[in-house]
């Protein structure tokens, strides 16, 4: 079906996810054993990539067999958009007040368990530039908790001439800050 991703748009892992996952007993072996459940329809939050991404993150189960059982043989397709970035957020272990941690509690509800894999050194790295990021969040709001536009302009022209590259430690330590939200 040319237009519409081909022969292999069962196998995308959006797809796999929501249709066949739910369909193959190995798949529900797991989700049972992590809490998860399956979509019952395309809306929602569970039918979403991040809920089963970051339940195996959340509960150290990780891995390339367990993501090609609930997202299909393309699961890396999605490594480096979604697996990474949620697994930098779950490693920061947003506080309550913070996005991140206020987002996160519908897809965590029902885990087993906290138990993430410790970082690597590449993830290390990414988590100090963050909590840099945090420190400079924190001067620059000077005891406030709400970011604002002023905010976000004088950080960003910190981060000099590749300010670009700065940016997703900056919403990173946005997201992780606590700014007293709640949903």
């Amino acid at each position: 079906m040319p237009g519409r991703g081909g022969r292999n748009r069962t196998k995308k892992p959006h797809h796999y996810w929501n249709h066949v996952a739910r369909t193959k007993p190995e798949a529900q072996a797991l989700a049972t054993r992590l809490g998860l459940d399956f979509p019952i329809a395309l809306e929602g939050f569970q039918s979403g990539l991040i809920y089963p991404i970051r339940r195996l993150i959340v509960t150290g189960e990780d891995n390339a067999p367990n993501f090609a059982t609930l997202l299909g043989p393309l699961w890396q397709s999605v490594e480096e958009e979604i697996i990474k970035k949620t697994r930098i957020e779950v490693l920061l272990c947003p506080p309550p007040g913070s996005p991140s941690h206020a987002v996160s509690g519908h897809f965590d509800a029902g885990s087993p368990r906290w138990n993430p894999r410790a970082p690597n050194a590449e993830e290390e790295a990414e988590i100090k530039e963050v909590k840099d990021m945090k420190s400079k969040l924190a001067e620059q709001l000077g005891g406030r908790k709400d970011v604002d536009k002023t905010d976000v302009r004088a950080l960003v022209a910190s981060l000099g001439e590749n300010w670009v590259d700065g940016l997703p430690a900056l919403e990173a330590a946005m997201n992780s800050t606590n700014q007293d939200v709640r949903l």
